[in-house]
């Protein structure tokens, strides 16, 4: 396989309306959860150092990710699902009635296959979550690709050597319990009739640890450690470095026009590994935030505050820049609002201490329930994030 012919078959599919997925079915949440997924995933792929990648959106189902941006040899398509609560119900998942479990250990060892009342019903195959990620599979010829159902809810179906999905994800269709397995084989084969018989084990189902209601926070916490790694003094911009590149790849998923080459699908719904260092590296080029906060506490200090106040400012902001990685709470954002209303009304001059003292005052009447030091430390943090970036 050539990389000429596995980049003109992705093509070929990704123009196909009947393997994309336009993000209607999601909602709101659904999508973002999609997106922050997608930065998630990129951290684990940049952490496992992968020599390239490439995320395309909105292509082969939901996401499409590519060993190369130039010569793909391997493709995973992801179905990728943001459910409230409960579980995902074999129904939902398949479009088939799941067969249900053999009464006794006896019953189980010579039923080889399920009993049905009637011949299933393979109607609703085809507009099922797997039933599409197969279509989809299917219709790679010279590209090897798997497929991946991927949700922060998981499912409840039994495995061929004991035990649930609910317990042992990820693993692949071909996992699941003999009659589980002959029914989607049955399912997958009606899609494609004197077809080559259908492969569950290029089909895996995935759990992901991402809740609806905090999103940003396991890819929070992957920059962090990213960032940890690769460039120590900008670990405290974890969370601004994922809202930027949540933001770069927002409008890759909205682009649905026909694609005349692969460069062009690239270019219009693609993120690569080398636009992930460019993130990267503008994050670099940034000046350090925890350098000038000790700018500022150094020169406090020389002016004159105290080296307890200075200390414990100091522990206040560790505490601030933990929560602030986690999203932060009503309050600490009223305090972050009325500081840059302050700041903008009062930009900072030479001398430091009066200036901080001064918005310190106006910070205790406003919120009399905060001590002095969380106060002072979340002011400071502010000035600092206005002077790097005043926008």
């Amino acid at each position: 396989m050539s990389s000429a012919s596995a980049a003109a078959e992705l093509l070929a599919v990704a123009n196909d309306p009947k393997h994309s997925e336009s993000g209607g079915g999601h909602g709101a949440k659904g999508v973002d959860f999609s997106r922050i997924w997608a930065v998630f995933r990129m951290m684990e792929l940049e952490k496992a150092n992968e020599p390239d990648f490439l995320i395309l959106f909105e292509s082969v189902q939901d996401v499409a990710e590519l060993d190369s941006v130039t010569a793909p040899t391997r493709a995973k398509v992801y179905q990728v699902k943001k459910k409230d609560s409960g579980t995902w119900t074999w129904s939902i998942l398949t479009g088939t009635v799941e067969p249900k479990a053999p009464s006794s250990k006896a019953a189980k060892a010579k039923a080889a296959l399920p009993k049905f009342p009637k011949a299933p019903d393979f109607k609703k195959v085809p507009e099922s979550v797997l039933g599409k990620l197969h279509l989809s599979l299917n219709a790679f010829t010279a590209l090897p690709v798997e497929g991946i159902f991927l949700s922060n809810q998981g499912c409840d179906f039994p495995l061929e050597s004991g035990g649930s999905t609910a317990t042992t994800m990820p693993c692949s269709l071909a996992d699941l319990a003999a009659g589980h397995v002959q029914l989607l084989t049955d399912a997958f084969a009606s899609l494609s009739p004197g077809g080559p018989p259908p492969d569950l084990t290029r089909v895996k189902l995935q759990k992901v640890a991402i809740h609806p209601d905090n999103l940003n926070a396991p890819a929070i916490e992957a920059a962090l450690d990213l960032l940890n790694e690769r460039s120590p003094g900008h670990a405290g911009q974890a969370k601004a470095f994922v809202e930027t590149l949540v933001m770069k790849i927002s409008p890759l998923t909205r682009r649905t026009d026909t694609c005349l080459s692969f460069a062009e699908l690239v270019k219009e719904r693609g993120f690569s590994r080398g636009s992930f260092i460019a993130a990267l590296a503008a994050l670099e080029a940034v000046p350090d935030r925890n350098a000038l906060f000790n700018d500022w506490m150094n020169q406090l200090q020389t002016e004159g505050m105290d080296f307890m106040t200075i200390s414990s400012v100091r522990v206040a902001a560790t505490r601030a820049q933990r929560d602030r990685l986690t999203g932060g709470t009503d309050v600490s954002r009223e305090i972050d609002d009325f500081s840059d209303a302050w700041i903008a009304a009062n930009p900072p001059t030479s001398k430091l201490r009066p200036y901080v003292e001064a918005a310190l005052t106006e910070l205790k009447a406003q919120f009399i329930a905060h001590r002095d030091n969380d106060l002072m430390a979340r002011f400071v943090m502010r000035a600092i994030t206005k002077c790097v970036d005043p926008n």
